[in-house]
C-alpha cells in the first residue's frame, strides 16, 4: 500500500486507522471510514468535516469552525 501510515488514538495510543493514499480504513478493514482532503477529514458520503489536520495532530471539529481543545487523533509511522 502507498503512503500507508497509522492514526493513533491520543489518549490510549492504541492504532484506531490506517491511512493509504487519501482514504482512513478501520484497524482490521478493508472499507474506507473517512477521506482526507488537505487539511480535512470527511466520513466517506458526507459532507461535513469529522476533523481538522494540524501538523501530525487530528482535532474533532465540533461545528461553526469550533475544534476540540485537546488532539483526538495523532498521526505516526
Amino acid at each position: 500500500m502507498d503512503n500507508l501510515r497509522y492514526i493513533f488514538d491520543s489518549t490510549s495510543e492504541k492504532a484506531i486507522f490506517y491511512q493509504s493514499g487519501d482514504f482512513l480504513f478501520p484497524i482490521g478493514g478493508n472499507k474506507a471510514a473517512y477521506w482526507i482532503d488537505g487539511e480535512y477529514v470527511f466520513p466517506v458520503g458526507a459532507p461535513e468535516i469529522a476533523f481538522w489536520v494540524m501538523g501530525n495532530e487530528l482535532f474533532g471539529h465540533l461545528g461553526n469552525g469550533e475544534l476540540t481543545r485537546e488532539p483526538v487523533y495523532y498521526i505516526g509511522e
